[in-house]
């Protein structure tokens, strides 16, 4: 009996929440489809695939990946092209009458630079010189041609992987931030997606119950005008009773209006805001009256919810990426020491451009060099402030570190409590409720048969009101508890048929995005 009766209840929310429990859409759309009832699975689909938050935090996601390659590209060969014209002509020639002289040179180099800071720079070169004509001095062009190798060694600051990977490890640790960030609310829209969606099947619930109550306050006034009638009840009960029927009246009006606050909670959810949209209902199944699944052991739980933390792992690469900034911060807390090494060779300026790369095939000159560079800024103010904000944003970070982890305690642990509290009380909700429901009606019972008053039945029917809203929220409170412990311990995931990789491709499936996300980059 005890299973029976909530089970009742739900049967008629179910047939009520699809006739009077939901404003329908006016007559004049007749033609549009009727609602199809949203299955909790399908909700979960639609939310993952239309949240326009979760979408944007996606498209966050996607531009951090960006980054990454940004930050690579440092890395990548440069080609360069250089060309100058120039021309002169010296006080003496403009004495003498002599032509100008012109030269164009042109130059392309190939340079790159490595994660340890050297950079290679490999050039070739050529120019032709010529003079203006118009007299006997003119003369024709000449060519020459050259090579070029140089290689340039910071050995202070700038030297080390440490300094040139900093900004390529902050680029990926940011990656993988923003990749747990969409991870971990994608499992944040599960899990409010399941509390709206049983919090819309439990108002629906509530409707039909109130409806239940108005039924029987009308009944109660029926009876009362009856007994006035042949003289066994007075002017008082019967007004009592009209008063009573007013009063479910609004409290039908009250459910109705959390009804559609329910509605509307699921459809943001849902991604379901479209004008077009809004006017058709959404059809949800009745919330199950049955217990919830307990939990395990606190001590055995806390861990398993430890190992899965998002806030934790974000941190841990926010760590990672402090103790490579203050590596860099370090390294580069020291003067300028470049080395530089070059070499060349070029071709002797003859007349014509196979000429000249004979010349620089057959009779090339050269030259080599090496170069210290050294650079001191006086006080060394910018290094030493940019070591200490280094060496703070680290504590900041192991501190933040133990914080999430203490407040994953605290919150683990009520979260579990909130499950076990609300699992006991449903079963004590639903014994009230029975027991509520047998007094209303021996109450009744007793006042047709002329052996209670109109006081003691309105008593027993707001007892029997406060009953059903407890037992409708012992059952909200325990669905919304098992759904947010599940969340801390990712059980969530397997609960609706999905992993992290496949909830993570759902989401903005049902919109307009670019490519899949690639996978998680590796730190170097």
């Amino acid at each position: 009996m005890r299973a029976l009766l909530p089970a009742s209840f739900l049967v008629a929310a179910s047939l009520l929440g699809a006739d009077g429990g939901v404003a329908q859409a006016p007559a004049i759309r007749a033609a549009t489809a009727a609602p199809q009832t949203v299955t909790l699975a399908a909700a979960i689909d639609q939310a993952l695939a239309r949240n326009l938050g979760l979408v944007i935090t996606r498209l966050e996601t996607a531009r951090a990946l960006d980054f990454v390659e940004q930050a690579e590209a440092t890395f990548d060969p440069v080609f360069g092209w250089s060309n100058r014209l120039s021309g002169g002509k010296s006080a003496l020639d403009r004495q003498f009458g002599n032509p100008a002289a012109q030269d164009f040179s042109s130059d392309v180099s190939l340079s790159r630079k490595f994660s340890w800071g050297g950079t290679l720079t490999l050039g070739t070169g050529s120019t032709r010189q010529w003079f203006d004509g118009g007299n006997v001095n003119s003369t024709a062009s000449n060519f020459d041609l050259g090579t070029s190798l140089s290689y340039t060694q910071p050995l202070l600051a700038g030297a080390g992987r440490a300094v040139n990977l900093s900004a390529l490890i902050a680029a990926k640790e940011g990656a993988t931030r923003t990749r747990l960030a969409l991870r971990a609310a994608a499992l944040d829209l599960i899990r409010d997606t399941e509390v709206a969606y049983w919090s819309l099947a439990g108002a629906r619930t509530l409707v039909a119950l109130r409806e239940t109550s108005l039924r029987s306050a009308e009944s109660l006034l029926a009876q009362v005008r009856a007994k006035r009638a042949l003289g066994d009840a007075t002017a008082l009960e019967e007004l009592q009773a009209a008063a009573e029927v007013a009063n479910q009246k609004v409290a039908v009006l009250n459910a109705q209006q959390s009804v559609d606050g329910a509605e509307m909670r699921l459809r943001r959810t849902l991604g379901r805001g479209d004008a077009a949209e809004i006017e058709q209902a959404v059809l949800v199944e009745a919330i199950p009256a049955g217990a919830v699944a307990a939990p395990e052991p606190f001590t055995q739980w806390i861990r398993q919810a430890a190992n899965f933390d998002f806030d934790t792992a974000i941190q841990l690469s926010a760590l990672v990426q402090a103790n490579s900034t203050l590596e860099a911060a370090r390294q580069n807390d020291a003067p300028q020491l470049d080395l530089t090494l070059s070499g060349a060779n070029y071709g002797p300026s003859v007349s014509g451009l196979n000429q000249a790369y004979n010349g620089l095939r057959d009779s090339a000159g050269w030259s080599n060099g090496i170069s210290l560079t050294y650079r001191l800024p006086l006080g060394s103010r910018e290094s030493a402030a940019t070591l200490r904000a280094a060496s703070r944003a680290r504590q900041q970070a192991e501190f933040r570190l133990a914080d999430v982890r203490q407040n994953l305690v605290f919150n683990a642990r009520a979260t579990w409590r909130d499950l076990e509290a609300a699992r006991a009380r449903v079963d004590s909700a639903t014994s009230a409720l029975e027991l509520q429901r047998q007094s209303y009606e021996g109450e009744r019972a007793r006042y047709a048969a002329g052996q209670s008053d109109i006081l003691r039945v309105l008593q027993a029917q707001a007892a029997l009101d406060a009953a059903q809203l407890n037992w409708i929220q012992s059952l909200l409170d325990a669905r919304s508890a098992s759904a947010r412990v599940a969340r801390l311990d990712g059980t969530l995931l397997a609960r609706h048929g999905f992993s992290l990789e496949t909830a993570e491709a759902k989401v903005g499936a049902g919109l307009p995005l670019d490519e899949p996300l690639p996978p998680l980059p590796a730190n170097p």
